[in-house]
């Protein structure tokens, strides 16, 4: 046993083993004035996993354990003295019995058993796959007090006092939603503040009194209570930095995965990540081939097309004052003028004077497919020396990150976030300490001049932004690819930080998989790019196909114009109203219209 000072307190341990046998050494913890100490332990046994939250008090020791287990599998708990237990199994179900005993009991989900088990070791069979329960290991002589205190625990009390144990039927009842929250009441309150001996042993009889049906009242946690501090912000998993979902997945991988199988799976989910980010850098490159090639091609027929397009919306809106119009006609022909403006809009970007008109018949802005590198182009035309990068510009959100961050920095809207510390109170710790560590790890990144000027690359751009937006996915990306290539930084990552990696990897991964087309152009260039693959990487297919395109793009324009300028002559309301239905009903994408 512990050999402590006489101001000291032994905690009271209960081991884990996958063998009946009594450990041969024992902890180091003691109480004294820090109150109730918290410990994490995982227990691999082959292929089952045992995560363990213990909370030590005085006189109590709260076990909260987790397990997996792909195969039946039996756990012996095994005090180091003397406890009387009170088991609440609060998921599926578990096999229980006396180690040296043949009589096992059932325990169902949400089934609460006290019982003495005296140093009696406990042979546990949890459900397969998983289960949780928490035990409360009580000391017989802090258990001979509370009987004093409830008479209801005589009879346990005499048990303690006279057998070497009792009956895993002793008490049996059930768990119901109160007693439940009340565990979790404990456990946040446990894992947040700094809980007195004092508080964490009530905390814990009013969960046994409960269940007993004793009324008792929870008191409230006293009003100078402190929190506890931790050396990371990640001590804690879930977070409303997160989602709902993505908290969810957390729980999940930190409940399945012990540490050396979350560090393979991390690894594993990289290797994805790595190798889809290469195959979509390879396939932007092969984008701008595409686009190179459709625009040498094409010269300016898809412009020309567009603006007849938005010739006709004109045509229609000064023809239409010569008809009296019912109020759906008005609604068929106002549906027919934005049809012709969003086909010359997704050919062209639209002019000022465009972007009014077409507001006019929509009643709000014009949400264009106006892609970030064509955004940037025209910042980079009107805003003086901003000098986007517009090879670094696309649909991703570290180019949306560069941009923000470019025009904050000359635009002079906010200071730079890191030669500040205000403001980091009222962020989340996640975020604050994410940060921190990468912009240690990029000193190299920005300097400054000696007319106090500051130079930063795109990377402390990318870092800032998120800052600011609070975004720990991005921050936790940035991680990633920028300092996990070391082995050591790897291992020495706690492991909720790298169950937050798998995570967001899990998640990175899926979404590009899942990506779908920003835009017409993108849409267009998509099919280009099919089109390249299909023949086996000949661009002169593209431009074939581009050719053709542009034919059909060429016979449109006059076609066009003859049925615009006809309009004017055109009096019978009929025959006009016709020929919008028409043009809403005719209104294709080109490069359908275009493919053999």
């Amino acid at each position: 046993m512990n050999q402590q000072s006489a101001d000291q307190h032994p905690i009271l341990e209960v081991f884990l083993s996958d063998k009946p046998d009594a450990p041969t050494s024992y902890s180091n913890f003691s109480l004294k004035d820090q109150g109730t100490i918290i410990d994490f332990q995982e227990y691999i046994f082959g292929d089952s996993t045992i995560k363990c939250h213990y909370l030590y008090g005085n006189n109590i020791t709260a076990c909260f354990f987790a397990s997996f287990t792909e195969d039946e599998k039996k756990i012996y708990t095994i005090p180091a003295e003397p406890v009387v237990t009170f088991h609440i199994q609060l998921s599926e179900d578990c096999l229980l019995r006396f180690a040296h005993g043949q009589e096992q009991h059932r325990v169902t989900k949400r089934q609460c058993r006290l019982f003495w088990q005296n140093d009696q070791i406990m042979a546990h069979q949890p459900a397969q796959s998983e289960s949780d329960y928490l035990n409360l290991y009580i000391r017989p002589g802090h258990l001979l007090e509370m009987a004093d205190r409830y008479p209801i625990l005589s009879e346990l009390a005499m048990d303690v006092a006279t057998k070497a144990q009792g009956s895993l039927d002793f008490f049996v009842g059930r768990a119901d939603q109160q007693l439940l929250d009340s565990i979790d009441d404990l456990l946040l309150e446990v894992r947040t503040y700094q809980v007195s001996d004092q508080r964490f042993t009530h905390l814990c009889e009013c969960l046994l009194l409960r269940c007993l049906d004793i009324p008792v009242s929870v008191e409230p946690p006293p009003t100078d209570a402190v929190k506890r501090t931790f050396d990371s912000a990640f001590a804690h998993l879930e977070d409303n930095v997160f989602s709902e979902e993505q908290n969810s997945n957390l729980w999940s991988i930190a409940r399945y995965y012990n540490r050396n199988q979350l560090i393979e799976k991390f690894y594993e989910f990289k290797e994805e990540y790595l190798r889809l980010k290469a195959d979509r850098n390879k396939s932007k490159a092969l984008m701008q081939q595409v686009k190179a090639c459709y625009h040498r091609v094409m010269g300016d027929s898809a412009d020309v097309l567009a603006d007849t397009y938005f010739w006709m919306a004109t045509q229609l809106d000064e023809q239409k004052e010569r008809f009296s119009l019912t109020e759906h006609e008005e609604q068929t022909l106002a549906e027919a003028i934005i049809t012709l403006c969003d086909q010359s809009f997704e050919l062209s970007t639209p002019g000022p004077d465009q972007l009014e008109f077409y507001t006019r018949y929509t009643g709000q802005p014009y949400a264009g497919d106006l892609g970030l590198q064509e955004f940037g182009r025209i910042l980079n035309m009107f805003v003086p020396n901003l000098d986007l990068p517009l090879d670094k510009l696309d649909e991703s959100k570290e180019s949306g990150a560069i941009m923000d961050q470019y025009l904050q920095d000359h635009l002079g809207f906010t200071p730079l976030s890191h030669f500040t510390e205000k403001g980091e109170m009222d962020k989340p710790r996640k975020v604050v300490e994410l940060y921190h560590t990468l912009m240690q790890q990029m000193t190299d990144e920005f300097t400054i001049t000696d007319t106090g000027d500051i130079k930063k690359s795109d990377l402390i751009r990318i870092l800032d932004h998120a800052y600011q937006q609070n975004d720990v996915i991005m921050l936790l990306l940035f991680e990633i690819h920028h300092l996990t290539d070391q082995e050591d930084y790897v291992k020495s990552q706690k492991f909720n930080k790298i169950s937050a990696w798998v995570m967001v990897l899990e998640e990175t991964n899926e979404n590009w998989y899942d990506q779908s087309y920003s835009s017409k152009q993108d849409e267009l260039f998509g099919y280009l790019v099919h089109v390249y693959m299909r023949s086996g990487n000949d661009m002169e297919a593209v431009e074939q196909q581009v050719r053709q395109t542009k034919e059909i793009y060429d016979k449109m324009v006059p076609a066009f114009l003859d049925i615009g300028y006809a309009m004017e002559s055109q009096t019978e309301k009929n025959m006009f109203m016709l020929l919008a239905e028409s043009l809403i009903i005719a209104a294709q994408t080109p490069y359908e219209e275009g493919e053999s």
